[in-house]
């Protein structure tokens, strides 16, 4: 593995937690790993070996009384974690190896093996909470490898910015007591979860390390662009990590089913690169991607596939869905509030 090279994560377990006609379904993996091949990208990315997550691991953000549960009901055939959350006799095996593929690309970027990564992983992970599956989601996959990182490696801080159209609430609940963890979000609100009002901003000692930026329906790429200049840049600079882990959902795009934030191709691919550019300058370029929602398997695909050409610092984005067709709110008024609380 080389120091200069972006790595991928991916492994064919994922495709076997599927279930018919649910929106988080292997479409969505194979929709992406089809145009990454189409693109001719997957040869240039450094294949890191996929593993299940430890039981240690697994216990850095959740009960073992959950964890045992989780595993009972797939050793049964599957069932429901929550009315949105299923699983599959298969599904311990992926939500486990989903942990443990993030974890071993992060270590990878983190020691310097490679220059950084986008790991391929389903089920998804920001809803999910310490002792229950939420949303789709059954581990907390970036909670935990930001933890994993600043156990394994001499990383002071770890930044996670999570730009899933829904608040990461189960991120949030796990490293909001944590003042070497930051978690931001931009979300639709209010919206499902329901989570993630600006004056969520962490607990006691780490109060402000949470960023959340709520956001009413049709914020899209100017928005994102204020935002992201006046708020999350900003933020991210006075905390300086050591390496950044992005929670990616391609689901703010205008033309997703399942929300209405407005957020374009190219909103995406400017968004990817500004944060791949700000990784250079703050933490040696140390930055994973990891695999949230995004439900228009084209939009999905095209998204992952622009942040991978980020990642391996081309800038040869594709958008064939071009922009919304109408305006955006206005937002001045709440970047103006979360400036105030968080004194940026």
């Amino acid at each position: 593995m080389s120091s200069s090279s972006t790595g991928i994560v991916y492994d064919p377990i994922f495709l076997k937690h599927t279930q018919s006609g649910h929106p988080e379904n292997a479409d969505r993996l194979n929709a992406i790993l089809n145009n990454l091949e189409s693109y001719k990208l997957l040869p240039l990315l450094e294949k890191v070996p996929s593993r299940r997550a430890t039981l240690e691991e697994l216990n850095y953000c959740h009960i073992e009384n959950y964890i045992e549960r989780v595993k009972e009901v797939c050793l049964q055939g599957g069932g429901y974690l929550d009315p949105d959350t299923y699983t599959t006799e298969f599904s311990f095996d992926a939500a486990s190896t989903a942990v443990g593929s993030l974890i071993e690309l992060t270590n990878k970027v983190c020691s310097g093996s490679l220059k950084n990564g986008f790991a391929l992983i389903r089920p998804p992970g920001h809803h999910a909470l310490t002792g229950s599956g939420m949303g789709f989601c059954i581990f907390g996959n970036a909670a935990i490898a930001a933890k994993a990182a600043l156990k394994n490696f001499n990383v002071k801080n770890v930044a996670i910015v999570d730009f899933d159209v829904h608040h990461g609430n189960g991120t949030e609940a796990m490293v909001k007591d944590d003042p070497n963890i930051l978690y931001i979000s931009t979300h639709q609100f209010p919206f499902y979860p329901g989570t993630g009002s600006k004056t969520e901003i962490g607990s006691d000692t780490a109060a402000g390390t949470v960023l959340n930026i709520p956001l009413e329906p049709g914020v899209g790429d100017d928005g994102f662009q204020k935002i992201y200049d006046e708020l999350i840049i900003p933020k991210l600079v006075k905390f300086n990590p050591g390496l950044i882990i992005v929670s990616a959902g391609y689901d703010a795009h205008w033309n997703d089913p399942l929300a209405n934030l407005s957020l374009s191709l190219t909103g995406y691919s400017w968004i990817s690169k500004t944060l791949v550019n700000l990784s250079e300058k703050l933490c040696n370029g140390k930055i994973v991607f990891t695999l949230e929602g995004g439900y228009n398997l084209e939009v999905l695909s095209e998204g992952v596939a622009n942040s991978v050409k980020a990642l391996l610092n081309r800038d040869d984005f594709k958008d064939p869905f071009d922009k919304p067709p109408k305006g955006e709110p206005e937002i001045s008024e709440l970047l103006r509030e979360i400036k105030k609380i968080h004194n940026l």
